[in-house]
């Protein structure tokens, strides 16, 4: 019997695995296969959906966005929301929900996933209203509200699908204990640390093995500090525990990187004991971001230059090539400042260190997120082009440069969930995005005019 209520899934740019948490869910809840269906598309998904309806279906598609691909899909999400119902979910609905029901979404999703799919999906079913759904913001007569915030036990749903072969790295770690002001796990609404255990992780990885999937892979903000009792200090009991549980159910464990990197402080001859033993990587990559002290510090970074160094060195010494990230244009960031880290930049090359490069893009939800980007600074760009011969250079911090303006922008426009948008003060600089945004949200339509005028 055909379900009552189909999701379809927006698949960003072949991320699949985005939707494998909400699928586990609703198969646990005994809804996916009965009264529920979930289809994942790559596409704009407005043609399968009108299928869908022809044939009576009810309808709800699923976006999960960051900011650029909510800048990237803005046209298609303008014209899906006129039509179908839509919930919105990932950092940009967390961030800025408020952009989101301005456009006319059904609602955006601003904590947990797994508990939200199966209310949502009880709630369209009419077994529940929509008030008794948590974890979402909604507008109603132009004010907006947030549900209640439920966060979940990450040991009551598997972090895969069988059901749709999606077999993404595991989530072990939801939340941060640290608040680097630049980042938005620490910030949103499910910032609270949760951890999957062993024994959940070793369930996972059986049905992983019996896939094809032997190379386990882990999500976590801190790699390092999987089940930590206090911030900077980790569990080495607790990795081992992890990576033997993996290695018992017949994985190939990677842990400290992507996209589980690590900080400084969890860096100790003990955990790398333990994962040069268990685990598959040789390469463990953790954060400086900037070469000056003072600049780690306007950023609540929370170490030291130095003690990245002191990590450095040590996971050289137990045979590992360390990844380092910087990031360029944080906020605070004077030429002292940037001549430090160029210095730096050098002094880890030196050493034995892969260099990821990257540049500040001011989030939504974060205290720095109406924080101007700058270009990066020329003294940056000579040092990369001395280094790139020698092969320490990855990265994305080309494209995250033009990225940023435009993120800051839609931010700019519309900084926080107020009756009537109140845009800082960025017309000039921030034209061409605004006067995008306001062709397609009506909200924004009175700020172009004003440019105009």
């Amino acid at each position: 019997m055909p379900a009552d209520l189909v999701f379809v899934a927006r698949s960003v740019y072949g991320a699949r695995n985005a939707f494998a948490h909400l699928a586990s869910a609703l198969e646990a809840a005994g809804l996916l296969g009965r009264s529920v269906d979930m289809v994942l598309v790559e596409e704009d998904p407005a043609t399968v959906a009108a299928e869908l309806e022809r044939r009576g279906r009810r309808v709800v598609l699923l976006y999960g966005l960051s900011s650029p691909v909510f800048l990237d899909l803005l046209p298609e999400l303008a014209r899906n929301t006129a039509r179908f119902t839509v919930v919105v979910g990932g950092p940009h609905a967390e961030g800025a929900y408020w952009q989101l029901l301005r456009m006319g979404v059904y609602a955006a999703v601003v904590g947990d996933g797994e508990n939200t799919v199966v209310a949502l999906a009880e709630h369209f079913l009419g077994e529940r209203s929509l008030d008794d759904v948590p974890n979402i913001a909604l507008r109603d007569d132009g004010r907006f509200r947030i549900t209640r915030i439920e966060l979940v036990d990450l040991d009551s749903y598997m972090p895969h699908s069988r059901r749709y072969r999606l077999y993404p790295p595991i989530e072990i770690m939801r939340g941060c204990p640290f608040r680097c002001r630049f980042c938005q796990v620490p910030w949103l609404f499910k910032a609270r640390v949760r951890y999957r255990s062993p024994s959940v992780v070793e369930e996972a990885v059986r049905d992983y093995v019996a896939a094809g999937k032997k190379h386990i892979r882990f999500v976590a903000p801190i790699g390092f500090a999987y089940m930590s009792r206090r911030p900077g200090e980790p569990n080495v009991e607790a990795i081992e525990e992890l990576l033997t549980a993996v290695r018992r159910a017949g994985g190939i464990p990677y842990l400290g990187t992507f996209p589980s990197e690590t900080r400084p402080e969890y860096v100790t001859p003990e955990v790398l004991e333990v994962v040069k033993r268990l685990a598959a990587n040789r390469r463990i990559a953790l954060g400086l971001q900037s070469g000056d002290n003072r600049v780690l510090e306007v950023s609540d970074r929370g170490h030291t230059v130095e003690q990245v160094f002191e990590a450095v060195e040590l996971v050289v010494r137990y045979g590992f090539r360390p990844v380092v990230d910087i990031l360029f244009g944080l906020p605070g960031e004077d030429e002292e400042a940037v001549e430090k880290t160029v210095d730096a930049m050098y002094k880890l090359a030196e050493m034995g260190a892969q260099l990821r490069l990257h540049t500040f893009i001011p989030l939504p939800g974060t205290p720095f997120a109406k924080a101007k980007p700058k270009p990066v600074h020329p003294r940056y760009r000579e040092a990369i082009r001395r280094l790139l011969g020698r092969g320490v250079l990855e990265g994305d911090w080309e494209e995250q440069e033009q990225i940023a303006p435009r993120v800051y922008c839609t931010i700019a426009i519309d900084p926080a969930p107020t009756p009537e948008p109140r845009p800082l003060p960025e017309q000039s600089y921030c034209r061409e995005t605004w006067t995008k945004l306001a062709n397609l949200i009506p909200a924004y339509r009175d700020i172009a005019r004003e440019m105009e005028g």
